[in-house]
């Protein structure tokens, strides 16, 4: 098992025991909005399949002109490490339109899971497909962090979920309330 496909299980170990955890909630609890104007429990898992699935996006249509793909620069690896700092101790930041507005009144969590699954095999299988040679250029342009290679792009969906785990898990305890 290469380094990326020893990634990618690990994040989705870290999904399959976040799903089996809420799974004995009900939809209308996960769809809850324990707290004014955030997110509930579904919306923060539904925000972080579509930040995957249009980082996904980004990668296929940026790989299909390898010829175009730059190095990644320091400061973006100096960066990606401030930002995760940063979402560890609490600060948020606000991602862009597309993955954090519009989202369904009401989601299943079974239809999350499903999405995800999906989506995690076509990135799993985009990821198997690339040219070595290029897994260590800049394939994803995060807008805080800049040109992230796949390795990096793999550690941001790890801090990622990390983040938004941290605030599902805070939810969770006040459904209990």
């Amino acid at each position: 098992m290469t380094k990326i496909n020893l990634e990618i299980q690990v994040l989705n170990n870290k999904i399959e025991k976040l799903f089996d955890r809420l799974s004995k909630y009900s939809d209308d609890e996960l769809n809850r909005k324990i707290i004014k104007n955030k997110w509930s429990i579904n919306h923060n898992i539904y925000h972080l399949i579509l930040a995957e699935m249009g980082i996904e996006k980004y990668i296929r249509i940026k790989t299909q002109y390898p010829d175009t793909l730059v190095n990644v620069k320091i400061i973006s690896r100096i960066k990606a490490f401030f930002l995760e700092l940063s979402l560890k101790i609490g600060f948020t930041y606000k991602g862009p339109a597309s993955v954090t507005e519009n989202f369904p009144k009401t989601i299943k969590l079974t239809e999350l899971k499903e999405s995800w699954k999906k989506s995690r095999n076509s990135l799993n299988e985009l990821i198997n497909s690339l040219d070595e040679n290029i897994l260590n250029k800049g394939i994803f342009n995060h807008g805080l962090i800049g040109r992230m290679d796949i390795y990096m792009t793999l550690n941001f969906f790890k801090f990622h979920f990390n983040h938004h785990k941290k605030i599902i898990y805070k939810l969770e305890q006040r459904l209990n309330y």
